[in-house]
């Protein structure tokens, strides 16, 4: 524990002399009062600073956010787009399979055909004997052997 002397400018201690530390300077109350709003400046500075980076932070994920949006939303345009041209596509090639499956049905004379198949091939109507019935209630398949 040092000691302190009003006589010397020096501390009193167990081991050797040092110097005293300097003492504040005589500040005048109007210099007090403007030092002290020079330090609440500096205090008001740094939240007002904070608060305008995390300002600029806001709006630069608001701005991130709306170009993302918009560029969702056209891609969501563009897919749409792309919906409808496919559906119009498929509409096209509906009505396409349907009039040439109309146009082979209608060229198909199935008259013609049977008498072909009477006629030059031989073919008849199948008889009573040659007639086989059986019931499918099970999953099973069924071979037939024999004549």
């Amino acid at each position: 524990m040092a000691i302190r002397t009003s006589y010397s400018d020096f501390v009193q201690g167990t081991a050797v002399r040092k110097e005293a530390p300097a003492q504040r300077p005589f500040v005048r109350p109007e210099e007090h009062r403007a030092q002290v709003r020079k330090h609440a400046r500096r205090r008001v500075s740094l939240p007002v600073a904070a608060s305008a980076m995390l300002a600029l932070f806001s709006f630069a994920i608001c701005a991130y956010m709306m170009v993302s949006y918009v560029r969702l939303r056209s891609e969501l345009t563009e897919m749409n787009r792309s919906v409808t041209a496919k559906r119009s596509e498929l509409s096209s090639m509906i009505s396409h399979n349907d009039a040439e499956y109309n146009r082979i049905m209608a060229s198909v004379d199935l008259s013609e055909i049977e008498a072909i198949a009477r006629g030059e091939l031989g073919m008849t109507y199948a008889s009573e004997g040659q007639i086989c019935f059986y019931s499918g209630e099970t999953s099973d398949y069924m071979r037939r052997y024999g004549n």
